[in-house]
């Protein structure tokens, strides 16, 4: 669509754009179909779902994906890793006990050399390079890539949250370390971008929340996590990068703690979960808000009628601070019907 990236630019930095753009992943068959004109295939998803973002949407985050063969593979460490159409998942590490998983993080907080070297500096070339390629093949389509950060959701996705809990009790200096070294690492990765990165906002992922509310105690979260995610914050914006932060959930009760680490926008905004786009606006009205339409009930049950009232209810709450979208994903349950009312009523809005 004409002007999407200046429109997506105009929403991050406060001003108001000539409507509101779209935002959202697209992981569903019909969608692309209608917007190619081909039926998607494993054989040519890798091109084809590339050619549906422009003509759909305004901007994007990672990851871009096209359909996989669905299959189990064996991982170098043992692990199995499961692949569907759409997603993929890895089996968790399992460890003895809490005193084996500490020795186990010991071992990788003593392997880890935060000296930036030749090859750290290959990997990040190799990295950028990637985001170029994915935004030269979108084309007119902001595209917000991912960005490092103290990444939690990926220390207790390794273990499993119950485990996680265990060790976080047994030996939460374990948990602390691995936090402090991606937080050292991202840090660093941030201060050597080149002067011609090319990221304008980054996606920093990292879910904090169930539905109910935080998934880690605020105490323990404002002591541990905050302060280390404020300090990659700060790091990405020393590079001019807007910083847009994810975690599904409930994340009311610790919202003013995320703008207090120096965030930029916010995405989802899981609608279920008891977020609500006019309510995060009032309270924090620099923040830009990405997501906002439910996509657990809402775009896979509802009627396109409905689905536009919640679109312009959205958008006239946000007062401009919106890229407006599905609440994580645009995933095969939602009926093609509903997605064209969604960009219907941000395309007159």
């Amino acid at each position: 669509m004409n002007q999407s990236i200046e429109r997506v630019r105009a929403v991050i930095s406060g001003q108001m754009p000539d409507r509101t753009p779209l935002f959202d992943l697209l992981r569903n068959s019909a969608v692309i179909r209608h917007f190619t004109g081909v039926e998607l295939t494993v054989e040519n998803g890798a091109e084809l779902v590339y050619k549906a973002y422009a003509p759909a949407i305004d901007a994007t985050r990672p990851t871009v994906k096209h359909p996989a063969r669905e299959e189990t593979v064996t991982l170098p460490d043992g692990r199995r890793q499961h692949v569907r159409r759409w997603t993929a998942w890895t089996e968790r590490r399992h460890y003895a006990d809490s005193a084996a998983y500490a020795c186990d993080v010991r071992r990788r907080l003593a392997a880890f050399d935060p000296t930036w070297t030749a090859a750290g500096h290959s990997a990040l070339d190799a990295t950028l390079a990637a985001f170029a390629a994915d935004r030269r093949r979108l084309g007119e389509v902001f595209y917000v890539p991912d960005i490092p950060g103290p990444f939690l959701m990926g220390l207790y996705g390794e273990v499993g949250l119950e485990h996680f809990s265990y060790y976080l009790a047994d030996c939460p200096d374990a948990i602390t370390g691995l936090l402090e070294m991606h937080t050292a690492y991202a840090e660093s990765w941030y201060h050597h971008l080149p002067a011609n990165h090319g990221i304008e906002a980054g996606f920093l992922g990292d879910d904090i929340a169930f539905k109910s509310g935080p998934l880690f105690s605020p105490a323990w979260m404002r002591k541990h996590y905050f302060p280390r995610l404020g300090r990659a914050v700060a790091a990405a914006h020393a590079r001019g990068i807007k910083v847009l932060f994810h975690s599904d959930g409930n994340l009311n009760p610790i919202l003013d703690d995320l703008v207090a680490a120096g965030i930029d926008g916010l995405n989802p905004i899981e609608v279920l979960a008891g977020m609500d786009v006019g309510d995060i606006h009032r309270r924090h009205l620099r923040l830009f808000l990405a997501g906002g339409i439910d996509v657990s009930q809402l775009l896979p049950f509802g009627t396109p009628g409905q689905v536009r009232e919640a679109v312009r209810k959205a958008i006239d709450a946000a007062e401009g601070r919106l890229l407006v979208g599905s609440s994580t994903e645009l995933n095969e349950e939602v009926p093609l019907a509903n997605f064209l009312a969604l960009r219907d009523a941000a395309l007159e809005g």
